[in-house]
């Protein structure tokens, strides 16, 4: 007889593939309906990017012991992905770097500045986690000096987050990352 946990354990993951099997098919049925209906426009894809959005971000939230600092950078970086895809999936316009990364940045850097005020001793754990998000901010800079996008508002108001969130985390917990960092560099 097996045990209530690794039964449950089987039995989510029945449910996970056949709800894997729903998704590709309704991935399919989306396809064909499609091809007969607007062929010349792919909203299917749209459709099919977004199911495949929901099972990366399924399969790692099931995950136990997840820090919610990497998982708050990995939602950052996958959304961007996505809407960058599904502005070029529908012609892209452009909308997804002026205003959709942009408003990503300023939630992941919010996030971890409240992360980093509500959970001043677990912090430690997320400082490598704020600083790629920071840095992933910041990288929208090149993005502007290369003149791949046009600073805006939405641009100034994130960098200006972004730099603020990293003072405070410093100021906050500058002794603890200090500390953390002797630690683990053996300095």
């Amino acid at each position: 007889m097996l045990y209530p946990e690794i039964s449950n354990i089987k039995k989510s993951n029945r449910i996970l593939k056949i709800l894997m099997l729903v998704s590709v098919a309704i991935s399919v049925i989306l396809l064909i309906i499609n091809a007969f209906v607007k062929p010349d426009l792919h909203w299917s894809l749209l459709f099919i990017v977004g199911i495949i959005y929901i099972w990366i971000t399924t399969i790692y939230s099931i995950k136990k012991n997840v820090n919610i600092a990497s998982h708050v950078m990995l939602q950052m970086l996958c959304v961007s992905i996505l809407i960058i895809l599904i502005d070029m999936i529908i012609g892209y316009k452009g909308w997804s770097l002026i205003i959709g990364i942009p408003i990503i940045a300023i939630i992941a850097n919010l996030t971890m500045l409240i992360l980093t005020i509500i959970s001043r001793k677990k912090y430690v754990k997320y400082v490598i986690y704020q600083a790629i998000i920071f840095l992933f901010t910041l990288g929208l800079l090149v993005l502007i000096i290369v003149g791949v996008i046009k600073i805006n508002t939405l641009y100034i108001i994130a960098f200006g987050i972004s730099i603020m969130s990293m003072i405070m985390s410093f100021s906050l917990c500058g002794k603890q990352i200090i500390d953390e960092l002797n630690k683990r560099l053996h300095v």
